[in-house]
């Protein structure tokens, strides 16, 4: 109940400052099939569109890194472009056997923002 009061409060917050990006790892496992999907068989990106309003957009992101090494974890990052803002967040993966896992993680950003999750563009292509 505290962590659904808190996503309400930053959502409002948020709203009230659309210009402003959140970032927020969850704890929540949503359906497989809300979930888009661009990558490889070695590095896949899911993410799906939480809400969308005429000032910004809230998404959920996940994903995987196949890697077959004893590395205990790895980070990945997450870059936003919007006008002439730039933003970084970097997030620690969580190793499941061959598999390096991208947890859930909450973003809301200005509607025209792009957004990338490693080299690949979220609702776009790879990005060389």
């Amino acid at each position: 109940m505290r962590k659904l009061a808190l996503f309400l409060l930053l959502f409002l917050f948020s709203h009230a400052f659309s210009a402003l990006i959140l970032f927020e790892k969850v704890d929540v496992d949503f359906p497989e099939d809300l979930y888009k999907t661009v990558g490889t068989r070695s590095f896949l990106v899911k993410y799906f569109t939480l809400f969308e309003s005429e000032e910004q957009r809230g998404l959920i992101l996940s994903g995987w890194i196949f890697s077959p090494t004893d590395q205990a974890s790895t980070t990945v990052e997450i870059r936003v472009e919007s006008g002439n803002e730039f933003h970084v967040f970097k997030v620690e993966t969580e190793k499941e056997g061959f598999y390096s896992v991208i947890p859930p993680c909450l973003l809301i950003v200005p509607k025209g923002a792009k957004i990338f999750l490693g080299k690949y563009e979220i609702g776009g292509d790879i990005v060389d």
